[in-house]
């Protein structure tokens, strides 16, 4: 029977991506005091699931800022006052907005697996970053009791955590609109016509 050859990402390793969530973690986890077991699962994790959900948030961020600047690019003053005005605008960008959130979620998800692998906890929700469940304790506050304060992860892992709550609250707002994340609010280009005649295309946060 002939070797089967599938090709499984459309990125190779100049990609820092590719090239951190893959062989580099490999060989880390080769230097590690865990079983083959754990860096079996945990090597599973890297490369077929983070790396693949850290791409497409990498693909969407690379299509916006290129749609961004192809629709800068084309956008023309109007002719005169009062004239018709074409405003810029950026295709899909309520879904690709969503879909980046959805990946980044599940990112910080499966990341707290690869913690469960390495260190027997039970962490299930992208929340458990930095918010405990009742009666539990926080992956921060794991850190903070078995490294310590000061210990250079659990720095890594307190400096993560305001981006990565924004993150998480913004994927809620989508998938429970009104609830206690809010309202998410995607707009596309908002003209601001001076009288000069010029436009200052801007995305509201």
């Amino acid at each position: 029977m002939p070797f089967e050859f599938k090709k499984v990402l459309e990125h190779g390793t100049t990609n820092p991506i590719v090239a951190r969530l893959s062989l580099q973690i490999l060989e880390i986890l080769k230097q590690c005091n865990a079983s083959k077991d754990i860096q079996d699962k945990v090597g599973e994790l890297y490369v077929n699931s983070l790396q693949k959900k850290l791409l497409r948030c990498w693909e969407i961020e690379e299509r916006f800022k290129k749609e961004f600047a192809a629709a800068v690019g084309k956008y023309k003053p109007p002719a005169a006052a009062n004239a018709p005005v074409e405003v810029p605008q950026i295709p899909r960008l309520e879904e690709e907005c969503h879909n980046f959130l959805y990946e980044a979620k599940n990112f910080i998800r499966d990341l707290l697996q690869v913690v469960n692998h390495l260190y027997g906890t039970t962490f299930g929700e992208a929340s458990e970053f930095s918010r405990a469940k009742k009666g539990s304790q926080s992956l921060l506050e794991f850190a903070e009791k078995t490294f310590g304060a000061d210990d250079g992860k659990t720095k890594m892992l307190k400096e993560a955590v305001p981006s990565i709550e924004e993150l998480i609250a913004m994927r809620n707002a989508v998938e429970h609109p009104e609830g206690l994340s809010g309202k998410l609010v995607i707009a596309n280009f908002a003209d601001c016509i001076h009288p000069g005649g010029q436009a200052q295309p801007r995305l509201p946060n």
